[in-house]
């Protein structure tokens, strides 16, 4: 039988749902847990929701610039993850104060009079996607839509080639999820270095030439942009157009194919919005809580502290569980329940404090525009597989998802099925 320790470091263990088991009991056990990884790792596993949005909170006591944000679950992996988030350079990295002064330059698509300025045309968008969708018939949801919305969108915001997306798509899934055997062939940090490499090359190509003749766009934005009077190195405009690709379609992919899994293991709640529209604003916060796109996220602390009795020392990585502060039923009634009514959801699957995930209104604007369509052109939906969730503990969620969309036109010959895991899929 596997060690807690074994538990939480094996990337195998997030390949079904069982994980939040394990996450659960660590809440009512050890909340705080002195953490052995694999070859050497060392850290501390934080679990309980207040103590996770302690964390975020103090981007100065608890440092997201000494090693990056990507855990270190294998010492291996050190260098490969620190690398990959660029820490002092990409904003997710850059410790405050100096990290509100980037975010400010980056931020203007992403805030939320910007997003709702240009609704219009990213509902355009997605519903341009949905139209090439068969009007009943198999799709894959991961790859037909939960990534493809926005990849599309975030293509468009930078000023990116269209045609690059399935490109990005798979240099994303080598760079945050390495430890899936199927995008890593086995070398784990040769892979997520790959990933990071060929996403910055493609960034660097397009943005560089941008600084003599920007574009309407937001990469162009980047590369003349200046923070006091100094403009921005190659390497911090090649860093942060990077962070703006990966952080654009994982978010969304994760939480709508999540969110609709969830919703078609739970039917009632499905009729809840089909009877309801106006729920569907309070269903994209549940789906984000319930899928939970960012499963762990990595801090150093800068200087000795204390949580919950436990000494955690200067220099020592602590691993906040995201996806378990967001099912801890101190913070959530009923938390172990998918419900599209929750209101208040102070959940944290944007994240807290001065690292709050800067895309996050893109995000909600996106997944629920993707969910009035799926709603109000198809009458349900059958599932025609067994979903596979990817082999990771850091950004996780489902890889592939085949179901059946359900035209209105056939709904009386095929009506929409409750999920069943353990279903072989049928074909009618």
């Amino acid at each position: 039988m596997q060690t807690l320790d074994e538990q939480l470091t094996s990337a195998e263990t997030f390949l079904d749902d069982s994980f939040y088991l394990l996450l659960e009991r660590m809440r009512k056990e050890h909340p705080v847990y002195w953490t052995s990884g694999l070859n050497g790792a060392r850290f501390w596993s934080v679990f309980k929701h207040a103590d996770v949005k302690r964390i975020l909170l103090d981007g100065v006591l608890f440092s997201s610039e000494r090693e990056g944000v990507m855990p270190v679950m294998d010492e291996t992996l050190s260098a490969a993850n620190r690398d990959a988030f660029g820490p002092g350079e990409m904003l997710i990295a850059i410790d405050p104060p100096r990290h509100a002064k980037f975010r400010e330059l980056i931020s203007g698509p992403f805030m939320p009079g910007a997003v709702m300025e240009t609704s219009a045309v990213k509902t355009a968008l997605i519903r341009k996607i949905f139209d090439d969708l068969p009007a009943d018939g198999i799709i894959d949801l991961v790859d037909d839509l939960a990534a493809k919305i926005p990849m599309t969108i975030i293509a468009d915001i930078l000023g990116l080639p269209q045609e690059r997306c399935a490109d990005l798509l798979k240099w994303g899934k080598m760079a945050l999820t390495s430890s899936d055997p199927e995008y890593s062939g086995g070398d784990a940090a040769a892979t997520t270095e790959e990933g990071i490499h060929q996403i910055r090359e493609c960034v660097r190509k397009l943005a560089m030439p941008r600084r003599r003749c920007p574009h309407a766009d937001a990469l162009s934005a980047l590369a003349t942009g200046a923070i006091d009077g100094l403009a921005l190195t190659e390497s911090e405009i090649v860093q942060n157009g990077t962070l703006m690709i990966l952080a654009g379609f994982e978010t969304t992919r994760n939480s709508f194919s999540g969110g609709l899994l969830a919703l078609l293991e739970h039917p009632d709640q499905m009729q809840l919005l089909r009877d309801d529209p106006k729920l569907i604003r309070r269903a994209v916060e549940e789906m984000v809580r319930w899928a939970n796109p960012v499963i762990t996220l990595m801090r150093v602390a800068t200087r000795d502290t204390e949580l919950r009795g436990q000494h955690i020392k200067a220099g020592d990585r602590v691993v906040i569980w995201l996806a378990s502060a967001n099912r801890d039923d101190e913070a959530f009634e009923n938390a172990n329940q998918f419900d599209v009514t929750r209101a208040p959801n102070a959940h944290i699957g944007f994240g807290f404090g001065p690292h709050t995930c800067l895309g996050g209104p893109l995000a909600r604007l996106e997944l629920r525009v993707a969910l009035e369509e799926l709603l109000s052109r198809y009458e349900g939906f059958e599932v025609r597989g067994k979903p596979e969730r990817t082999q990771a503990n850091f950004v996780g969620g489902l890889k592939r998802f085949p179901i059946r969309l359900i035209a209105r036109s056939s709904a009386a010959a095929s009506r929409e099925l409750q999920f069943s895991a353990n279903a072989t899929p049928t074909v009618t």
